[in-house]
C-alpha cells in the first residue's frame, strides 16, 4: 500500500513538473516558420520553407541547398489560405517533417519482469528515473477543411517519434524472494542503475513510450539478486528538455 501511495505522489509531482516544462518548451511542438521536409525520406530536393502569415494562411517556398548557401525560391511559392475558393494543388492535407536530436527526462512508472527463479511475471511500480538521448522526427499535418460558408478552416496536428538510449537510477525490492544463496537480516529497497533502448511517441505535448532495459543493483548484494542484468520491459512517460 505504501508503494502505491509513493507511485501516486510521484505521478502528481511529474504532472506538476511537466506543466511547468510545457510552458518553457511549447515552441518545440508548435508548427512555426522554418525549413521542413515534405518527404519522410528527407531528400534535399524535398525541402521547403514554410512561412505562417496568420492562423489560416501558409506560404510554402521550395528550398535548394548549395554547398555554401541555402536558396529559398520565393517566385515559386504556393499560398494556402482559408479564404481561397479552391485549394491550390487540389490537396487539402499537407504533411511537413522536421528531425532533431532529442533529450528527454523520463520515468518508468511500470516495469514488467518475466518469470525467473520460480518467481512469476511481475509488474512493478517502484521509482525509476532516467535521461533519454535519441533521434527525433516531428510530423506536422496541416488540414484545410471546407466549411458551409465556402471557406477553408486550417487545423494543425503534431506527432513525434524518437528512438534512442536511456540511462538512470531506480529502486527495487530486495528480500528473500528476489535473492538467492544469501541470508538477509532485513528486507529493503535497493538502488539500481537502469539502462537500455527506448521508443518514445509524442502527441502534442504528451510524451510516452516503451523501453527494453537492464538493471544493475548498486550494493554488495548484486551478485545474489535474481534480476541482475536481466531484461525488463518498461512503460515510459517523459518531458522534453531541448
Amino acid at each position: 500500500m505504501v508503494r502505491i501511495f509513493r507511485f501516486i505522489y510521484f505521478l502528481i509531482f511529474l504532472c506538476a513538473f511537466a506543466s511547468c516544462a510545457v510552458l518553457r518548451n511549447s515552441s518545440k511542438y508548435e508548427f512555426k516558420d522554418g525549413i521542413y521536409k515534405t518527404s519522410i525520406i528527407g531528400k534535399t530536393r524535398d525541402e521547403v520553407y514554410v512561412y505562417k502569415v496568420d492562423d489560416d494562411t501558409l506560404v510554402v517556398c521550395p528550398v535548394i541547398e548549395f554547398p555554401d548557401s541555402t536558396a529559398i525560391l520565393v517566385k515559386k511559392k504556393t499560398i494556402y489560405t482559408g479564404l481561397q475558393k479552391k485549394i491550390k494543388d487540389g490537396n487539402p492535407r499537407h504533411t511537413f517533417y522536421k528531425t532533431s536530436f532529442d533529450i528527454d527526462a523520463i520515468t518508468l512508472p511500470l516495469l514488467f519482469r518475466p518469470a525467473t527463479n520460480n518467481i512469476p511475471n511481475q509488474l512493478l511500480t517502484n521509482f525509476n528515473g532516467a535521461l533519454f538521448l535519441g533521434y527525433r522526427s516531428d510530423v506536422y499535418i496541416v488540414d484545410y477543411e471546407r466549411t458551409p460558408l465556402n471557406i477553408y478552416k486550417q487545423s494543425v496536428k503534431h506527432y513525434g517519434i524518437s528512438t534512442g538510449l536511456f540511462l538512470g537510477i531506480g529502486s527495487t525490492p530486495i528480500d528473500t524472494n528476489t535473492t538467492e544463496n544469501i541470508h538477509l537480516l532485513k528486507d529493503y529497497e535497493g538502488a539500481m542503475f537502469v539502462y537500455g533502448l527506448g521508443i518514445n511517441m509524442a502527441i502534442e505535448n504528451v510524451n510516452f513510450g516503451i523501453a527494453l532495459g537492464l538493471g544493475d543493483l548498486l550494493d554488495k548484494n548484486r551478485e545474489y539478486w535474481i534480476y541482475q542484468q536481466k531484461p525488463f520491459i518498461g512503460f515510459t512517460l517523459g518531458i522534453n528538455l531541448n
